[in-house]
């Protein structure tokens, strides 16, 4: 099933431990239609012990030099992310790795590079609603200036709108418009709908997320470097409904929602669990994942040792069927090695990785994502 692999991949190469205390209490910015949630700690991470063993702060900064436009905003807005970007929040109402059949994929001009916008009709939706919340050390005037900059580049526009709440902006951008809000000091709200971001800052923060998402922040203490959740729900419950249809015996059907907590520091440590409805569906999902990485387990490691070895020579030169032989195999690297960096268990109703990985063991799959030099 396509979904774990991003449930996988976020849990070896971010972070954060899921500790036995009280649930952490959902932000009361996070919309109440919200199905998917991830949280990352920017400073946290950078500043462990772990990422400046593994060069991850001087790969970032050598990152932001190359991109000048990007390096020329947060240096007007007074922004580093290692020192000033406490956490950053994303949710969404959707699944956001399902496919949007009403949403046509947007494509990059090969001669300058650029995304070009796909043409929708003005009654459809424009793409996948989502809001974040962005925490840290801010200067609301030198992030003003900075867009400000920005909105003096071509093909670019922000403007101050009218209302009665936070000062509220409009930018244009090559993904579409984005709203962005500043929520006292020290908070950024942005979203693509002007109503998400409002309603998260005005009276509809009285209405709460649905009892099976607040389930699946269970055992999630709010100091993790990193974590996610998904209830499985709306369109992602759907698409498991088809496959079930196609498929009756799928393991997957009474799948209630995913958690990730990792935390990173000297090691990366935490949980993925995925919790059932009962414990013959963990049980399955256990089985399951053990027969495949038996089974992947020859082409993975080849692969890990070289990533071009399973592409036959006279299509090395196809760029798209390269690519595309080369994400699959990513996909099938991804959950062996989640596999192989920690512990398959089944804790009642529930399929649990339990994760702890040092740089030793991260090594090959952090070689093959080009984040850290062979």
């Amino acid at each position: 099933m396509r979904q774990r692999s991003v449930y996988w991949l976020c849990a070896l190469i971010m972070g954060s431990a899921a500790g036995q205390v009280r649930a952490v209490d959902p932000d009361p910015c996070i919309p109440p239609d919200t199905l998917f949630a991830m949280k990352v700690r920017p400073r946290q991470i950078l500043t462990s012990a772990l990422a400046k063993d593994l060069g991850w702060d001087k790969l970032l900064k050598t990152t932001l030099a190359a991109e000048k436009p990007v390096q020329e905003f947060l240096e007007a807005a007074g922004l580093r992310l290692d020192r000033d970007v406490e956490s950053i929040l994303l949710c969404m109402p959707t699944c956001p790795i399902l496919e949007d059949p009403d949403i046509p994929p947007m494509a990059l001009d090969p001669k300058t590079g650029k995304i070009i916008q796909p043409k929708t009709p003005a009654e459809e939706k424009s793409c996948k609603p989502w809001l974040m919340v962005i925490e840290g050390k801010f200067s609301q005037e030198k992030i003003a200036t900075a867009l400000d900059g920005y909105g003096k580049s071509p093909d670019a526009l922000v403007e101050k709108l009218k209302w009665e709440g936070p000062s509220l902006l409009r930018i244009d951008s090559p993904l579409g418009q984005i709203y962005l809000a500043f929520e006292g000091v020290g908070r950024i709200l942005v979203s693509n709908q002007l109503d998400r971001l409002k309603g998260s800052i005005d009276v509809v923060r009285n209405k709460q997320v649905s009892a099976q998402f607040r389930a699946s922040m269970k055992n999630l203490t709010g100091h993790e470097s990193f974590w996610l959740v998904h209830s499985v729900e709306g369109d992602l419950k759907k698409q498991l409904q088809i496959e079930m249809n196609n498929n009756p015996q799928m393991i997957w059907k009474d799948l209630d929602y995913c958690q990730i907590g990792l935390t990173v520091s000297d090691t990366v440590h935490g949980e993925l669990t995925y919790s059932n409805q009962n414990p013959i569906s963990a049980n399955a999902i256990k089985a399951e994942i053990s027969t495949d990485v038996q089974i992947w387990r020859k082409e993975v490691e080849e692969f890990l040792k070289d990533p071009t070895s399973l592409i036959p020579k006279d299509v090395l030169a196809n760029r798209e069927y390269f690519w595309t032989n080369i994400e699959a195999l990513w996909e099938l690297t991804i959950p062996y090695s989640a596999a192989r960096l920690s512990k398959l268990e089944v804790q009642g109703n529930n399929t649990v990785f339990v994760i702890k990985a040092n740089r030793k063991s991260l090594e090959p799959l952090l070689q093959t994502f080009g984040l850290l030099e062979k």
